[in-house]
């Protein structure tokens, strides 16, 4: 009896492996290359959107909330960049999550963003403003 009921839970989580939607794997908490940041990526109904839910400041000084500073709208400069959602829009398209924007609160700048997934540890990130383009590398935590 035990055997079957861990056969049958066996094959219930490999089924829900197997239902897990290819646009979802992107869903998690990365750390940005330069290790200041995990960017916390979820599904937002028909797009994903991704938010700061760590900054290397929070854990050297839990009290030191950092502000953002360098918004273009003076009345957002008061808002805590942790908890911030610097990614929104993205669309699951051919394997690649498209039509995004990034806000950056440390330049305070938006631009368009696309995502690809090099593999489950690894997120390119593909950031284009203005003719520019600047790619990195996060990781999985």
């Amino acid at each position: 009896m035990k055997r079957i009921v861990l056969l049958l839970l066996t094959l219930g989580f490999l089924n829900n492996i197997q239902a897990q939607e290819p646009s979802d794997k992107i869903i998690g908490i990365w750390l940005n290359e330069d290790n200041t940041n995990k960017i916390e990526i979820y599904n937002t109904g028909n797009s994903y959107s991704g938010k700061i839910v760590w900054l290397s400041t929070s854990e050297s000084n839990p009290k030191l909330q950092p502000k953002d500073i360098n918004n273009p709208d003076t009345k957002l400069r008061n808002r805590n960049i942790l908890g911030m959602e610097i990614i929104t829009g993205l669309q699951h398209s051919n394997g690649k999550w498209v039509n995004g924007t990034i806000y950056s609160p440390k330049k305070g700048i938006y631009a368009n963003c696309k995502v690809e997934l090099l593999s489950n540890q690894q997120l390119k990130i593909i950031v284009s403003k203005s003719g520019f383009t600047k790619t990195q590398i996060w990781t999985r935590k």
